[in-house]
């Protein structure tokens, strides 16, 4: 049986404990609106590509918007080079994130949505000349697939990729649907499964980064992937600020067909 005494010193051991989680917690908020009002105002330009062919097409369905040219892209990379923009990963956003690595004063993200095999027979050559990264979204149902003469990656290629350190490959769903025309659980599933099939090709993803098909969202769907693992969720068209960087509301700058460089950086900067 405790004692009187006994139970006043386990009483005050309670409350200094009890005390040092609240002053722990109020600690780590104070730095976390610390650290994010301490934030530089810098810009983060994500830049997306789809396909790219050889010779561009006396007319085009989709008005030009998802094509490009080899020799296009690399005029636009030797441009950023050139006015001093710092082309870095997805992965090392989430870092300058977290507070690990420095964010550059003027970084610039290079995505590839769909996972079109163009992007390693003309695009890998490129990235690996300038040694720049990229980040690839592949639907993981087309992985090794002709579709509508359309040629996908396979897997093999993603590894070699993958391997460079140069490409990070993420998940641009298994089947590339309106997701906001789908229920939740249904979303939710599509994306896990497309990730476990990333996953048993390309080894296990310490980040894991979604870009919505079409764009298409809801809040749901954002609460949904949040709550079940995806670190990064991309889905609409702008350009992201440090300051206020949100890791699930990520913008793109999406390039049509033969836009220079400059016109990208004048896009970004005005």
């Amino acid at each position: 049986m405790i004692n009187r005494g006994e139970l006043k010193l386990n009483i005050k051991k309670i409350t200094i404990v009890f005390l040092i989680i609240i002053i722990l917690i109020i600690s780590g908020l104070i730095f976390k609106y610390y650290k994010y009002n301490q934030r530089e105002n810098i810009k983060i330009p994500i830049l997306l590509y789809h396909d790219f062919v050889l010779t561009v097409p006396d007319s085009d369905p989709d008005n030009f918007n998802y094509i490009n040219t080899k020799e296009s892209f690399e005029e636009n990379i030797k441009t950023f080079l050139n006015n001093g923009y710092e082309i870095i990963s997805m992965s090392e956003l989430a870092s300058s994130d977290s507070g690990k690595i420095e964010l550059p004063k003027k970084p610039l993200l290079i995505t590839f949505d769909d996972g079109y095999y163009s992007n390693y027979e003309y695009i890998y050559p490129i990235l690996k000349k300038y040694n720049v990264k990229a980040s690839i979204f592949i639907v993981t149902d087309n992985i090794g697939k002709e579709i509508n003469g359309k040629k996908y990656l396979g897997w093999d290629e993603c590894l070699e990729m993958q391997n460079s350190n140069l490409v990070e490959i993420f998940s641009h769903s298994k089947k590339h649907v309106f997701y906001n025309k789908l229920p939740v659980r249904e979303i939710r599933d599509d994306v896990k499964e497309s990730y476990k099939i990333i996953e048993q090709h390309l080894g296990k993803k310490d980040l894991k980064a979604f870009a919505y098909p079409y764009g298409a969202y809801t809040n749901e769907t954002v609460r949904a992937l949040k709550n079940n693992g995806i670190d990064f969720q991309i889905y609409d068209i702008g350009i992201n600020n440090f300051k206020d960087f949100d890791k699930d509301y990520i913008r793109r700058i999406n390039i049509p067909c033969e836009m220079t460089g400059k016109e990208i950086i004048d896009q970004i900067e005005s």
